[in-house]
């Protein structure tokens, strides 16, 4: 999902010339420590609280502070991936978007980008979740998917992470499925460590409990 797609219809932007009082009730009035100053369409840096806090008069303009954060943003073109990242990155509440001439059009608040984030993991759908724990060098998407398709189970979408101090990643599985019992069957069959499931319809959440079930199962 483009960041162009998910822009906020709220314009948070004050003016060099607006006074610190004015750029502090607008803070205020959105519950925010940040805004962006905007000169016509060229963004020119994020605002803090605190800058505006630490002014003398606060019936000067803008013009006189200095402005921080200057080359904070992001493209309208860019994932929301990268917003996620690079609003953690630099503590924003705020995130600028720029076309690619750098003309300012408008921002993204928290509330919007994991918003976006949720569409793009299909969380929105209900269904499963599986996390698989996987050797580093032993991942095969291919086996794991056709597995799933084999099973009539459609992957929404999947992370993987590393885990510290180990060889080994975690991969999570959003699915369009709650009950995934034959696929989790399938998956143990293959030898792959299942380390948990959720949303999947079962009141045992005990996932090693129902290993040695179907382990016993098998062996009859």
């Amino acid at each position: 999902m483009y960041l162009g797609e998910i822009l906020s219809k709220h314009y948070f932007d004050v003016k060099p010339d607006d006074s610190i009082g004015f750029a502090l009730d607008r803070m205020n009035e959105f519950h925010m420590t940040q805004l962006p100053v905007v000169s016509e369409h060229d963004f020119l840096g994020l605002l803090t609280e605190d800058q505006l806090l630490a002014a003398d008069d606060e019936t000067q303009s803008l013009h006189n502070l200095s402005v921080s954060l200057r080359f904070v943003y992001l493209y309208e073109y860019q994932h929301v991936y990268d917003a996620l990242q690079y609003m953690s990155a630099h503590q924003l509440q705020l995130l600028p978007v720029v076309d690619k001439d750098n003309v300012y059009l408008g921002t993204l608040t928290q509330q919007e980008v994991l918003h976006a984030l949720n569409d793009t993991l299909g969380n929105r759908e209900p269904g499963a979740i599986i996390v698989l724990e996987l050797g580093r060098n032993d991942v095969s998407f291919s086996h794991i998917a056709h597995l799933f398709e084999s099973e009539n189970v459609r992957i929404l979408s999947t992370a993987v992470r590393d885990i510290p101090d180990t060889t080994k990643i975690e991969m999570t599985i959003k699915v369009d499925k709650q009950n995934i019992s034959t696929l989790i069957a399938s998956l143990w069959r293959f030898d792959y460590v299942v380390k948990a499931t959720f949303n999947d319809g079962s009141p045992d959440s005990d996932i090693k409990e129902r290993y040695d079930i179907l382990m016993n199962y098998l062996n009859l």
